[in-house]
């Protein structure tokens, strides 16, 4: 299979690198062509909401020559795509923003009509995210952005990996390594397996009257 890691990380040693790299290695050991596109180092200029990319029902593609066109067609031919970035500001890097923002030109029609027609439709697209602190109050709106992108790309989770109270790259351990193994392992399952999700409320712990 053809998967290509869209790193969206400014620290190209960072966290979020060491992490996808894991990734990465596993998927190689497994036979897959793996390809990383690292967005902080390409010409990717945002969205200027033109819509002029939408007058094209035969392919993708925006009005603005830079890289954004090419790593568009990277993801077109791929059969997994992995978004992977750092968390900031409870949400993608910039630079992984701004590339989100070009990917309007995939999909035709409005989103949930029968109209609805997507460039990657039924392609497996996978999360890796890294924060600072805890998932709670926190990460759970870019893990909404994401699944929202799927709806509008009508792709498929192939899996989703946040590494919370992150610091540096030395301290991520032989524990974490292990989950980004595993992540990888499952990103061809047919199956949907079932998982739960605990997210603790903040309300006041009130004694039962």
């Amino acid at each position: 299979m053809k998967v290509l890691s869209i790193f969206g990380g400014p620290r190209k040693k960072g966290n979020t690198s060491k992490v996808l790299t894991w990734v990465e290695d596993e998927l190689k050991e497994q036979g897959h062509q793996v390809e990383r596109v690292n967005i902080s180092s390409e010409k990717i200029n945002g969205c200027l909401g033109c819509s002029k990319c939408k007058e094209n029902l035969n392919e993708p593609g925006c009005i603005q020559k830079d890289d954004g066109n090419i790593v568009i067609n990277k993801m077109v031919s791929s059969d997994v795509v992995i978004y992977a970035s750092p968390l900031y500001y409870w949400g993608f890097s910039a630079q992984m923003k701004a590339f989100i923002d070009r990917c309007l030109c995939l999909y035709r029609g409005v989103c949930g009509s029968a109209e609805h027609t997507s460039f990657v439709e039924g392609q497996r697209q996978a999360l890796i995210v890294t924060a600072a602190d805890q998932f709670e109050n926190n990460l759970e709106l870019i893990q909404t952005s994401f699944q929202r992108i799927l709806v509008y790309d009508k792709a498929y989770s192939a899996g989703e990996l946040f590494i919370c109270n992150c610091t540096t790259p030395d301290e991520l351990g032989e524990d974490i390594k292990f989950q980004a193994i595993n992540f990888a392992k499952q990103l061809f399952q047919d199956t949907t397996t079932p998982y739960s999700l605990l997210i603790p409320g903040g309300a006041p712990n009130y004694a039962p009257k």
